[in-house]
């Protein structure tokens, strides 16, 4: 385990009061560590974006901890708590850029705000070498309605980065951008966290951010946390029902004819060239049916799930389980279906 930057202790939020509160987290544990890329993933109601304003109280819990780097904010009064939410920032998925200020005085406003930097020209040089940082160097004088979805979001990072972070909270800030523009903001994301050393929490229902970008996740739905743990993990052995509903296809129920019997392979680092499935058929002559499948290549290694119909032959699928047990980086196990 590296060094704690974020540790949420028993937290708990409850809107409202009597018979109309509702209980929007319940006792929350969770601890991130310095310089990883930490997810928060759930369906939509989970609990995210209130767990993610927990974190820097822009919702106060109703009961709990929370304390960032070394200093319980649950405990600060409102002065202190300010200047020590100057160690985290915050992107979300409306972008809420300044509409009547450029791209470089967007940038500019936080440190305004805050009195960092107090010259004008140190604040401008400051925003220009973000600006190169997310590559928008010639959008300094554009205004947010002469920009992309994308470009936005990038000036928007910009601006969370201004005041130097150490922590930067990202509440969905993927979901209103294409598929190749989420893929470059996640890049950035990854640089920012690799050569700024920056922590990331992402907030997101979307596993594709979760799978290309965090080192470990934790699975939120009804306001508790369901599991956490690396994400590769998670991925290929879901502990929970939470947790099968959004990686594996259809959830755990697999509708076949009774007489089939079923494997499931899991991914977990196999090299992603190999084609199992085809290499059992031309060594072994046993054909199998791909029932479901949800995989994906991470780098060059495969992850992910899929679920196979054994042949009737009793020899023949105990040959074949004997070969997919012996593949490296797989895991096969049978499991039953809902008929």
């Amino acid at each position: 385990m590296g060094e704690t930057i974020i540790r949420i202790e028993h937290l708990t939020k409850i809107f409202g009061a009597g018979d109309g509160a509702v209980k929007a987290l319940c006792d929350i544990d969770l601890a991130i560590e310095k310089g990883e890329i930490f997810g928060i993933i759930g369906l939509s109601g989970a609990g995210k974006s209130t767990l993610v304003r927990c974190v820097n109280l822009l919702e106060r819990p109703t009961s709990g901890k929370v304390t960032v780097d070394g200093q319980e904010l649950t405990a600060l009064k409102e002065r202190d708590l300010r200047r020590a939410r100057r160690n985290m920032s915050m992107i979300f998925q409306g972008f809420n850029l300044l509409m009547q200020r450029t791209a470089l005085e967007n940038i500019c406003f936080p440190l305004e705000l805050n009195g960092l930097r107090g010259e004008r020209k140190g604040r401008e040089k400051r925003a220009r070498e973000l600006l190169k940082i997310v590559g928008l160097p010639d959008k300094a004088d554009a205004y947010p309605a002469q920009l992309s979805g994308g470009q936005k979001q990038r000036i928007a990072i910009a601006r969370a980065l201004a005041g130097e972070p150490k922590v930067l909270l990202c509440d969905e800030a993927t979901s209103a951008l294409d598929p190749t523009t989420t893929q470059a903001i996640l890049d950035l994301l990854k640089k920012i966290n690799r050569e700024m050393g920056v922590t990331v929490v992402v907030i997101t229902h979307e596993m594709r951010v979760v799978e290309q970008i965090c080192d470990r996740v934790a699975i939120l739905d009804g306001g508790v946390i369901q599991e956490q743990g690396a994400v590769t993990e998670i991925f290929t052995n879901p502990r929970t029902e939470a947790g099968r509903r959004l990686v594996m296809p259809g959830g755990e129920k697999i509708h076949v004819l009774p007489e089939n019997r079923l494997v499931r392979l899991a991914f977990n680092g196999a090299t992603s060239g190999e084609p199992v499935i085809a290499t059992l058929a031309a060594e072994q002559g046993i054909r199998l049916s791909i029932i479901s499948a949800d995989t994906r290549a991470i780098g060059d290694k495969a992850f992910g799930t899929m679920v196979l119909s054994l042949p009737q032959d009793e020899t023949e699928a105990a040959r074949a389980l004997l070969y997919l047990r012996d593949i490296p980086g797989v895991t096969a196990e049978e499991v039953e279906s809902d008929a």
